[in-house]
């Protein structure tokens, strides 16, 4: 307890009231009768019993704000120390589990297994393209589906040519555009020139003059091993291939064969043939035999 100097006869009063005791008389008087209700307070360990020497959180926590209240500590940081005590105490294995986190699992190995469904489809377009125009035609693949093989082609020919008397030619130009395409690198082509200036007057021909081929080289990925973010990523490596637009553009020019003489073409008859195969891909986990999953 504080010395009789650091204290007014009004803290005196004050802090005597609060105990319930008189404050009355002088100042030595009202320290006296304090310092005794102190000493009178005070913890007499002589007079422990035995069945009381077990350790009370509560008990602690009221007896250290007993003594924050006498001794005007801070109250706030004295109940948080107490509080923090008591917690261990009480729930001490608790409390160990969160400040020392179980060590991290590795992530378990296994072996996966990758299928494709395909399912092919072809789509043939006939239209009279006008000279010195450009028909567009748009395949769109939305996702999730995948292509792992794309063909274009195209073949032209004019109902009014005649073979062998022909002055002048259609020029047919047949382009693809991927950009807007997902994964298109993933893709190898193999084509013929995007441009072809052969008269066809009386489609005796039944193949392509100009044909795409984009093919797409899967892996085996049967027995793949590693773990199931592993397995997930390469999953997701041939996932979404080929899905978006891809844009086909024919263009009809005219020219002429000799200087400037012309039969007055007037365009030419395109069909044009687009074939794709869809996939899908499973992942699967491979099961032991002698396994009970």
């Amino acid at each position: 307890m504080e010395p009789i100097d650091e204290w007014t006869v009004a803290e005196l009063k004050a802090e005597l009231k609060d105990l319930g005791l008189s404050n009355s008389g002088n100042k030595e008087e009202l320290y006296d009768r304090l310092l005794e209700s102190e000493e009178d307070e005070g913890w007499d360990e002589d007079n422990w019993d035995e069945e009381d020497s077990g350790f009370d959180a509560s008990e602690m926590v009221a007896s250290i704000t007993g003594a924050v209240l006498r001794n005007r500590v801070a109250l706030g940081a004295v109940l948080a120390v107490a509080m923090l005590v008591a917690a261990v105490v009480v729930a001490g294995p608790a409390v160990l589990d969160m400040l020392i986190p179980d060590k991290e699992v590795e992530p378990e190995v296994n072996v996966w297994d990758f299928t494709l469904e395909e399912r092919n489809q072809t789509d043939v377009q006939t239209f009279f393209v006008n000279d010195d125009a450009t028909e567009n035609v748009v395949l769109s693949i939305p996702l999730p589906r995948n292509l792992s093989s794309v063909y274009v082609g195209a073949y032209w020919g004019e109902e009014d040519e005649q073979p062998g008397g022909i002055v002048g030619c259609d020029k047919v130009t047949v382009e693809v555009y991927d950009s807007s395409v997902n994964k298109s690198n993933q893709y190898s082509l193999s084509n013929t020139d995007a441009m072809s200036q052969d008269c066809d007057a009386d489609k005796t021909e039944p193949w392509d003059k100009i044909w795409y081929q984009y093919t797409l080289d899967l892996p085996n990925m049967t027995g793949f091993e590693g773990t199931q973010e592993e397995a997930l990523a390469l999953w997701e490596q041939y996932n979404g291939i080929g899905t978006g637009e891809w844009r086909i553009d024919v263009t009809v020019d005219v020219y002429t064969i000799w200087g400037t003489v012309c039969d007055c073409e007037d365009g030419e008859d395109v069909q044009l043939t687009i074939s794709y195969i869809e996939y899908e891909v499973n992942m699967a986990k491979v099961v032991p035999p002698d396994s009970t999953e």
